[in-house]
């Protein structure tokens, strides 16, 4: 079967398009990790990119849009959480919840590009207000802990959760542990073993979740 001048063309095209796309990203990584978000300027960003301004405004509105596609790309924490078992309706349990967190902080330690794009979130972020809210708005957020309450929620329900956690304040608590553990992780790099640390943190922190038999 032969491939038209024009299909191929068409390919070659959505092709280099993409591939400026990720330059872009690449690009802007670099410089809000280096100098951080509110200091970089897409001139500079198209200049390290090597692309005009106006192939930026082709593919992002803005630099909000710009940070969002920069964060989707990113295999971050909160999107490493959903490829585990967790995301199961049935699977919704401390253990599940426990083992999930253990997945998921190993194969954070592992991924340079999470944990770069991680610092510029938690460290080179210096927006305030309505701009920094738009930044840092992320719908795996909320799903992520929407599914941590009602994994405590059912955990209270079967008597599986001490009584004296109740549900939201464990989900608080559980958040305030990993965010914690993330952010001491990214801001002392190399002092911190994430994993190191993260395993035995969580082992005493869902001992006390669970009630006693």
């Amino acid at each position: 079967m032969n491939v038209s001048k024009d299909t191929k063309l068409s390919r070659r095209t959505k092709e280099e398009a993409a591939a400026t796309r990720d330059a872009i990203i690449d690009a802007a990584e670099v410089l809000f990790d280096r100098s951080g978000v509110a200091r970089t300027s897409l001139e500079a960003i198209a200049q390290a990119a090597k692309v005009t301004r106006g192939a930026i405004y082709w593919h992002f509105r803005d630099k909000t849009d710009l940070f969002g596609a920069m964060q989707d790309r990113a295999r971050l924490p909160q999107r490493q959480f959903f490829e585990s078992r967790i995301v199961d309706l049935e699977n919704r349990n401390l253990d599940a919840l426990h083992e999930a967190t253990v997945e998921m902080i190993t194969r954070f330690l592992a991924d340079e590009r999470a944990r770069r794009v991680y610092t510029i979130i938690l460290f080179r972020c210096e927006y305030v207000g309505p701009a920094g809210d738009d930044l840092l708005r992320c719908e795996a957020d909320d799903e992520m802990r929407a599914i941590i309450l009602q994994v405590f929620q059912r955990a209270a329900e079967t008597g599986e959760l001490s009584p004296r956690w109740r549900p939201q304040l464990a989900a608080d608590a559980y958040i305030c542990a990993l965010v914690g553990l993330f952010s001491e992780g990214l801001r002392r790099k190399g002092e911190i073993d994430i994993v190191a640390v993260g395993e035995p943190l969580l082992a005493g922190l869902f001992a006390g979740f669970r009630a006693r038999t």
